[in-house]
């Protein structure tokens, strides 16, 4: 099978020498295709770790290394200060742990560096020698001359060094701004970013054996379950084929009851269903169902520690309304319940109506998606009752299915606290059925 454009873009970008600028009218121009395809391709790149968008520089090829977000190679600092790289050129990929500035005595200052360590100094010569002593990287801020024989040691060494026009300070707030400005433009993770696409699957017309033979190669307990023309059909588990006999199918076997998921779907939104339904794996299809990849509800918890570290990152403002509701169910249906916190209030320190709204049409959105694992389109949404709720609350969302057809449905919602009606909401959903 023949490779797309955007693969071969990928490709192309990945033969690059390190340190390349990369375009999208340049690659739409060399390879002929799009600026559309090009910027996507680009995208892509990016997410893969192969270029870094610098600003006021552009789009540079990188090594392939995983780094954290706000990690910069000793290159990448060069082109942001713009820097002469003195020495040291085939060690721009490091990444330094830490920063320390040469402003301080000589008995202090080795204290602080070590072999993880950028130090930024000006014209001390008495602070350059420690760094050529320890032979730690150096960022020679201030565009001074530099000695003819500090150049030849650090040469010797093979010490990196880099010379920036600029003085300490604004070497300083041009590295700071950088890192800044990765954060601000950091895209929420989808699931395209964490799934895994060479999943392990069974067919309908396999035996409950091949289950076994599966699980005991991979190690996993869970497989999706496709067809012919690779669509997902269902999902099998151990408590599935627990007590079946090896010779019966998996089509008699699987559930085909299954929660799928789109590459492109937020990782935040998908986390509540998987937390709240207690699913573990969750199939990924494309637009026509076809299997693509798996995401599991550990690839869901190791992408949250990652993002511990960037806590402005992955929550969208419903997955931070709802982040301390649990899931429930009564007699007539589920139900959501939490309690009011000081992050939901308005100017009156009571909870904002839109909080109450975020509240009651998610927990409609569960209702119909826990009992019949289809989506839906919100086409109308009405609060006809409404009162007053405090800080401290704690508050139960009930919901009531009042009607149901091929299309469309009715949910009731209703808020209570403390054993009184505060909300009720009534929504018109239309199905989009997966």
């Amino acid at each position: 099978m023949g490779l797309t454009k955007h693969e071969v873009i990928l490709r192309y970008i990945r033969e690059l020498a390190v340190g390349s600028k990369v375009s999208v009218r340049q690659i739409a121009k060399e390879m002929d295709v799009s600026e559309g395809t090009a910027y996507r391709a680009i995208k892509e790149a990016e997410n893969q770790g192969l270029v870094s968008s610098i600003p006021k520089v552009g789009t540079i090829r990188i090594e392939d290394e995983k780094k954290e977000l706000e990690d910069l190679s000793l290159r990448e600092i060069a082109l942001i200060v713009e820097g002469e790289v003195i020495s040291g050129s085939n060690k721009l990929g490091f990444v330094p742990d830490k920063f320390v500035v040469g402003a301080t005595s000589r008995q202090t200052l080795e204290q602080y560096i070590d072999q993880e360590t950028l130090l930024l100094v000006g014209d001390n010569t008495e602070l350059q020698q420690i760094a050529v002593e320890k032979k730690v990287p150096m960022l020679i801020t201030g565009g001074f001359e530099l000695d003819p024989a500090f150049l030849d040691v650090v040469a010797k060494y093979n010490i990196p060094v880099i010379q920036s026009p600029y003085e300490t300070f604004i070497s300083i707030t041009l590295i700071n701004n950088a890192v800044n400005e990765r954060l601000k433009t950091k895209e929420l993770i989808r699931i395209e970013d964490i799934m895994i696409e060479d999943a392990y699957y069974l067919q309908p017309d396999q035996l409950v054996n091949e289950w076994h033979v599966l699980a005991e190669i991979t190690g996993h307990s869970r497989f999706p379950v496709i067809d012919e023309n690779h669509k997902v059909v269902g999902i099998v588990t151990a408590i599935d084929v627990a007590g079946k006999s090896k010779r019966e199918t998996i089509a008699n076997t699987m559930n085909t009851s299954v929660l799928t998921t789109k590459p492109s779907n937020l990782v935040t939104h998908l986390s509540r269903l998987l937390i709240w339904e207690g699913f573990e794996l969750i199939p990924v299809t494309d637009d026509k169902n076809s299997l693509v990849g798996v995401v599991s509800r550990q690839d869901i918890l190791n992408s949250f520690q990652q993002l511990q570290k960037q806590p402005q990152f992955g929550e969208t403002v419903d997955n931070l309304t709802l982040s301390g509701f649990k899931l429930g169910e009564y007699e007539e249906g589920v139900k959501i319940f939490g309690d009011i916190t000081q992050f939901m209030v308005n100017e009156s320190d009571t909870t904002s109506t839109g909080v109450l709204t975020t509240i009651m049409h998610t927990a409609a959105y569960i209702a119909i998606k826990k009992q019949f694992r289809w989506n839906t389109q919100t086409e109308s949404f009405s609060i006809y009752q409404l009162a007053p709720v405090e800080v401290g609350d704690h508050v139960e969302v009930f919901t009531k299915i009042l009607m149901l057809d091929k299309k469309s449905s009715i949910v009731e919602v209703s808020l209570y606290s403390a054993e009184q009606l505060k909300a009720r909401a009534i929504t018109n959903v239309k199905m989009i059925k997966k």
